[in-house]
């Protein structure tokens, strides 16, 4: 009995290993270590390699805090006022922040965003209308609802056909190239650039819509959807119009946040497709030279199964050297894991959750609501 019960386990073994998920994901329950750098009694904003802007519990008192020596500087003091701090983003040079103020009768909000640099404040938006807040801040530019900022200067250039109401529909670079689409269901693709030169995309016959672009500076991956479809294509533009299709994909809406799906930094992109075979998703890394790595794939599923017991993949961040941090939600067991993956080394490490992650210097950092991380993978 024996000798033929031995064959008959290494077979189930076998084909066990067989159906198991990648190597790579599968081993990807060792935890990175970290070590907690900052902590505050308030909400972090954002940060960078030598600042951290944070408010105070209460919302009234903004501060910058110095990483290099641990000296912090009031930006701004709401207190003894019916105004809030709201937001505040990181430029190259100083802080973009928006108060907010409720009208007595409890709607709306208006929002008004200043600009600090060195302790002089000045009004970006004074806070007539809803909804006046800044979108985005990279380098010493700054996105409003239909204009790009110059920080430096001061000077604003329009960005025709925009009517932002949130950041799904644009990208903006640190040099001020915003690449966006309008608010139609029919949109071209734009690409304004800092000396007012406003490039536009044609829908190409066949297609309804573009959405979702974004940038590194050079080039740039969106969306477009074909007429009469519930598929969008994944599409790469280089720098001299060259079009690479990197993948097609279910439709789900016009206008949602691109980034979990996608993301492209310094020549790396990373990408979900859909496996209509296997139906689950697989994410791909694909380096400036174009070579192209599976990374992550979800188990076999069916579309009887309920979209919330789906395994799905969310795309946190992509670090300017292809690493990737990314979050893998198992539905039927309802929790779900943070990987950091490097493409270096091509191996996958557990990372705490957190509000943001973000690349620096060859280094990962992981920020909370109100601390920030240093990952040692």
């Amino acid at each position: 009995m024996k000798p033929r019960f031995i064959p008959f386990v290494l077979a189930f073994t076998l084909l066990l290993l067989i159906l198991l998920p990648p190597l790579q994901a599968a081993a990807a329950d060792d935890w990175s270590s970290e070590v907690l750098l900052n902590e505050f009694d308030g909400i972090i904003f954002g940060f960078d390699e030598s600042r951290i802007t944070w408010k105070e519990t209460g919302d009234k008192v903004l501060w910058l805090y110095n990483r290099t020596d641990g000296n912090e500087v009031k930006v701004y003091d709401a207190t003894g006022s019916n105004y809030t701090i709201h937001s505040a983003k990181l430029s190259t040079e100083g802080v973009v922040f928006t108060l907010s103020i409720t009208d007595p009768s409890g709607w709306p909000t208006y929002h008004s965003v200043y600009y600090w640099n060195d302790g002089n404040v000045r009004n970006l938006i004074d806070g007539n209308y809803p909804y006046g807040d800044v979108y985005d801040v990279k380098g010493n530019f700054a996105v409003f609802t239909n204009r790009v900022l110059d920080l430096a200067t001061g000077q604003s250039l329009t960005l025709p056909d925009s009517g932002f109401q949130g950041t799904n529909r644009f990208d903006l670079s640190a040099d001020g190239t915003v690449v966006y689409t309008d608010p139609t269901y029919n949109s071209n693709l734009y690409k304004s650039l800092p000396d007012g030169t406003l490039v536009t995309y044609v829908l190409p016959a066949g297609y309804q819509t573009y959405s979702g672009p974004l940038m590194d500076g050079k080039n740039m991956i969106y969306q477009v959807k074909r007429n009469s479809s519930q598929k969008w294509l994944l599409r790469l533009r280089d720098a001299d119009d060259n079009i690479t299709t990197l993948a097609l994909n279910p439709w789900y809406g016009f206008f949602p946040n691109p980034r979990p799906s996608y993301q492209i930094n310094n020549g790396w992109i990373t990408y979900q497709e859909y496996n209509i075979e296997k139906d689950n998703w697989i994410l791909y890394v694909r380096s400036p030279e174009g070579e192209t790595r599976q990374i992550f794939e979800t188990p076999l599923q069916t579309w009887k199964q309920s979209w919330y017991s789906r395994d799905s993949i969310s795309i946190n961040q992509l670090g300017a050297d292809g690493s990737v941090v990314y979050t893998v939600r198992y539905g039927k067991l309802k929790y779900s894991k943070t990987y950091l993956y490097s493409s270096q080394t091509d191996t996958h490490v557990r990372v705490s959750s957190g509000t943001k992650f973000q690349y620096q210097n060859g280094a990962w950092y992981r920020m909370t609501s109100n601390s920030l991380f240093a990952i040692q993978s």
